[in-house]
């Protein structure tokens, strides 16, 4: 079930990037109309989007080795959102100085990073129990 929900994240952000980036920037930033996204950033979206919707289709070592990932990442926006924050900003924008991220947005960062660290633990939980 976690799967399938996983590769429709990923359908979703390959078909409507630029509904991603909005939704990012509601969720995320004080002063979206004031920072302009870099000009790769829908087409990776989507190349992103592509990869999970294959390995949600694919399964298998390839899955697991994306949610052990997953779970890594998950840990440095639980742990230390602002690392994340500087990261995304210099990723997403061409003027990462002028983005103003929105108060409690470390907050979200965390709920979004122990999900994450769910994701990898349950995946490691299921490959030890399959030995």
């Amino acid at each position: 079930m976690i799967r399938a929900i996983i590769g429709v994240l990923g359908a979703l952000t390959a078909l409507v990037p630029d509904r991603i980036v909005a939704a990012f920037e509601r969720v995320a930033v004080e002063n979206p109309d004031d920072v302009e996204p870099r000009r790769g950033t829908r087409p990776t979206l989507r190349a992103e989007g592509v990869v999970v919707v294959a390995l949600a289709l694919i399964g298998g070592r390839a899955y697991a080795w994306a949610m052990y990932v997953t779970g890594a990442f998950g840990t440095v926006l639980l742990v230390v959102p602002r690392a994340y924050r500087a990261i995304a900003a210099r990723l997403l924008y061409v003027d990462p100085d002028a983005v103003e991220w929105r108060p409690g947005f470390d907050t979200f960062l965390r709920l979004v990073g122990g999900a994450y660290v769910l994701l990898g633990v349950r995946e490691l939980r299921r490959d030890r129990d399959a030995e």
